[in-house]
């Protein structure tokens, strides 16, 4: 195992911890358990549409970080941080996931399967609907936001534009 110095930034996944993660979860938790419930309508099914698309690259790139921080563990000469052609990856993942979800209804039930499965180690139980409407299309507005949030996170870090650090 190595123990290399970190620098301030040098956290997996750290932009989950940047405030507009948390801004995005927040809005996600509140209309999820209140505003859903007491004022269903457009605005209370467009606002998970768009923290979901912001957040679910920001999740994809966190993940890869911390796959590729076990594998540093383990011994394998990679950067901790994916880089851009990673964060666009995610990016591209998360639109051909959101757009399915939303276009085909038979895409639903591989989604259930997906959440049941991550949900499996909090006790799972949990029922996940999903109503295919391709006019929660216009919240993949998001995904470029999360793009440019995670492509400025990582400028800052220092990594390398074309692909991430190789340390």
């Amino acid at each position: 195992m190595r123990s290399e110095p970190r620098e301030r930034g040098d956290v997996p996944g750290r932009a989950l911890l940047h405030p507009w993660s948390w801004l995005a979860a927040a809005a996600l938790a509140f209309n999820v358990f209140w505003l859903r419930r007491r004022h269903p309508g457009v605005v209370s099914g467009k606002l998970s549409d768009l923290a979901i698309c912001f957040l679910l690259p920001v999740f994809l790139v966190a993940a890869a970080e911390w796959l590729r921080t076990i594998a540093r563990l383990c011994g394998a000469r990679v950067g901790l941080h994916v880089g851009r052609r990673g964060i666009w990856l995610a990016c591209g993942v998360s639109v051909a996931y959101f757009a399915l979800l939303k276009t085909w209804p038979a895409f639903t039930g591989v989604h259930r399967a997906l959440l049941g499965a991550l949900d499996a180690p909090f006790g799972g139980g949990r029922s996940f609907r999903n109503l295919a409407d391709p006019t929660d299309l216009v919240a993949l507005v998001m995904v470029p936001l999360s793009a440019w949030h995670l492509v400025r996170r990582g400028e800052r870090s220092g990594d390398s534009a074309k692909g991430g650090s190789s340390r």
